[in-house]
Parts: structure tokens; C-alpha cells; sequence
């Protein structure tokens, strides 16, 4: 049986909320367009993997696909931080979504810098910002999808 998206599960534990549900879609969509998509796809997809989260794991963003992306890239992903596919700016902003996932209080100055070094400050509270939505929907989709939608994975 193929996934329910995240979207479609979101939607379903939503329904007699529709202004929440919207305002959940909002940040999402809103997050695709402040962070390249690729950047963010790879993020995403690593943050799945930290939270257990397979459906998300086995799902592509349309953005990220529309921007190109890469199944070789995605395939050595555990590899980041060796692997010849990522360079600095992706190993940082993969680094600093590691830690935000595993530990929001253990990121240092030296982790935000490094991706501020790439992106600029703005891009780097961009980039914290749709990590948050990105982490968000991925933990709200594991806990409604134990608890109240029982079969949606």
C-alpha cells in the first residue's frame, strides 16, 4: 500500500480545522520559496531519516524535483559528510539540521556561522525557519499518524 502524503494526513486529523490546516500549508509553501530547493529537500529528507519518518524519506518535494534533483545525491545522503556530491555549504546547513533536530540547545556559534557564511544572515534565518516547518509537519505526521489516523503511514 503506497504512503499517504504528509499533506493528505495533515488534511485528514484537520478537517473541522481548516484555518489551521491553511496556515500549516502556508509556512510550508512559504518555506520552499526563501531556501533553494534542493538545499532544503536534502535537509529534509535528513531530518526524515533522524525522525524515523520513511514516508517523508520515500517522498520528493515537486520543488526540489523541478530544481533537478539528483537520486545519486540522495542515494549517499548518510554520507554527507564525506561523500565527493556534497560540498561545503550543503555539509553546514546539513550539520546545522542535524543539530536542531537532535539538540536545538547544543547548536553553536561556530555551526551558525558556517551556514551564514554561505547563505548570509538572512539566509540563514530562512533556512532555520523552513528547517523548523520542515522538522514540524515531519513530527506532527509521526505523532497523528499513531494516534489518530491509524494506517495513514
Amino acid at each position: 500500500m503506497p504512503h499517504r502524503s504528509t499533506s493528505d494526513v495533515l488534511e485528514a486529523v484537520l478537517h473541522d480545522h481548516p484555518d489551521v490546516a491553511g496556515q500549516l500549508a502556508a509556512a510550508y509553501d512559504a518555506a520552499w520559496q526563501v531556501v533553494d530547493p534542493l538545499l532544503l529537500e536534502l535537509c529534509r529528507l535528513r531530518v526524515a531519516v533522524l525522525l524515523g519518518c520513511e514516508a517523508e524519506g520515500a517522498a520528493r518535494s515537486p520543488q526540489a524535483a523541478r530544481a533537478g534533483l539528483d537520486e545519486a545525491t540522495v542515494a549517499e545522503l548518510a554520507q554527507w559528510p564525506t561523500s565527493p556530491r556534497y560540498g561545503p555549504r550543503e555539509r553546514a546547513c546539513l550539520a546545522l539540521a542535524e543539530q536542531l533536530v537532535l539538540d536545538v540547545a547544543g547548536t553553536t556559534d561556530e555551526q551558525t556561522a558556517d551556514v551564514a557564511a554561505h547563505l548570509g544572515p538572512s539566509g540563514l534565518a530562512d533556512l532555520v525557519a523552513a528547517l523548523l516547518v520542515v522538522e514540524q509537519r515531519q513530527r506532527l505526521r509521526l505523532a497523528w499518524e499513531t494516534l489518530l489516523v491509524p494506517g495513514a503511514a
